[in-house]
């Protein structure tokens, strides 16, 4: 089973995996990524990576100088692959869990060793995923798994998103 949550930034989605996390706490693996703010302003000033296994590192900030840019954030690739890459070699060793990526997005997808891993785990028949991918297809590999048969793709929107825990739960 793989479950593909989409929807315009904003909407919920990383809230609704870390509450799929919590509900499913020592049956997933993987990772999701949050937003960094600033403890004065309450600004975005980045966005950090957090393991299943409560690994944190900021990968994305505006104070990075990086030749990866998404907007007025530089990227650290290397941050992002020292925590993801690890947990997703774990994950595809892990047959009885269900591995969490979260998300499949432009920063993310700067790491090519992340886009092979993604790969092979969303192809791997035998494992069970929940990942977000953005609503547009910002790079070929989110085009290519959007479409993937099989794949159980949700729209999260304001209309839907209170009751998508428990959906999502039940698919599983």
């Amino acid at each position: 089973m793989k479950i593909l949550i989409t929807g315009p930034p904003g909407i919920g989605k990383t809230t609704l995996v870390r509450k799929l996390v919590e509900r499913l706490k020592g049956k997933v693996i993987g990772f999701w990524t949050e937003e960094v703010r600033d403890k004065e302003t309450g600004k975005r000033r980045g966005f950090r990576i957090v393991t299943t296994e409560g690994k944190w590192k900021t990968f994305a900030s505006k104070t990075f100088t990086s030749r990866h840019l998404v907007g007025s954030y530089g990227v650290n690739v290397r941050y992002f692959e020292e925590l993801a890459l690890p947990i997703l070699e774990k994950a595809l060793k892990e047959r009885d869990k269900i591995v969490i990526i979260d998300e499949i997005g432009k920063m993310e997808l700067f790491s090519k060793p992340f886009r092979e891993l993604v790969r092979r785990i969303v192809y791997n028949p035998k494992l069970k995923v929940i990942a977000t991918i953005p609503i547009r297809d910002v790079h070929p590999l989110v085009a290519e798994i959007r479409r993937m048969p099989g794949a159980v793709l949700i729209e999260l929107t304001k209309e839907n998103r209170e009751g998508m825990e428990e959906e999502i739960l039940k698919l599983i």
